[in-house]
């Protein structure tokens, strides 16, 4: 039942803020997908170490007119959405995120959702944000980044380089000594946005899936031709 609920959720999601064409392609490419799915991923990390001192006025997006919250909780959120500020009908399968333990970090115009990005520090809450299966070793301070979504209204406006922003705050107030990630090749706002902060991937993760089989392979990125 969650399963089915999540997929009206994301399909209403598509219909409201794409319109329909984009979602009758997303169908067909679901559809597909239940019997073959390849997939090629960037994968990166960053240790908390090495990074150079972080300020938001590096990141700030092209607008003045938006509001950074952090939720961690469902507690948070109801708080947020009795002011106004409502994330987790908008985004399919964000209850689920944050009973894992992932954490939301949201940028609203006005009262409404422009861009959202997840953390974890727990392989429960990995797994909730439907990430490929690279290995993160949570136990040694770890952490993933991931489910970045940016509503079409709100696109090129720089909310996804704040949302970075947004992440290494949060990294280096938890303590995490390394975050990792993965973007999906055909994902190129999100590997442009990487490029421009000189961030290089340092492998290539490959994922297949043939009905109910399932394969992940990582390679160097120094190897690939």
């Amino acid at each position: 039942m969650d399963s089915v609920r999540f997929l009206f959720q994301r399909a209403q999601q598509i219909y409201q803020t794409e319109g329909i064409k984009p979602l009758v392609v997303r169908v067909f490419t679901f559809i597909f997908h239940l019997f073959l799915d390849y997939r090629s991923y960037l994968l990166y990390v960053e240790y908390t170490r090495d990074l150079p001192e972080i300020r938001e006025a590096d990141f700030m997006p092209k607008t003045d007119d938006f509001t950074p919250k952090v939720v961690t909780s469902h507690v948070e959120a109801d708080e947020l959405e009795a002011q106004g500020f409502e994330f987790r009908y908008t985004i399919p399968n964000a209850r689920k995120r944050l009973d894992r333990g992932a954490i939301a970090m949201c940028i609203f115009v006005g009262r409404e959702l422009a861009n959202i990005g997840w953390f974890a520090m727990s392989q429960e809450a990995k797994d909730s944000l439907d990430e490929p299966p690279y290995w993160v070793d949570f136990a040694n301070r770890e952490s993933v980044g991931g489910g970045l979504w940016t509503n079409p209204k709100y696109r090129r406006m720089g909310f996804r380089v704040y949302n970075r922003y947004m992440s290494l705050r949060l990294v280096l107030e938890k303590g995490i000594q390394v975050r990792r990630s993965a973007i999906a090749r055909s994902n190129l706002p999100a590997i442009t946005s990487r490029a421009s902060f000189e961030h290089k991937p340092y492998a290539e993760g490959r994922y297949l899936k043939i009905l109910w089989w399932k394969s992940w392979k990582e390679r160097p990125l120094t190897l690939l031709d």
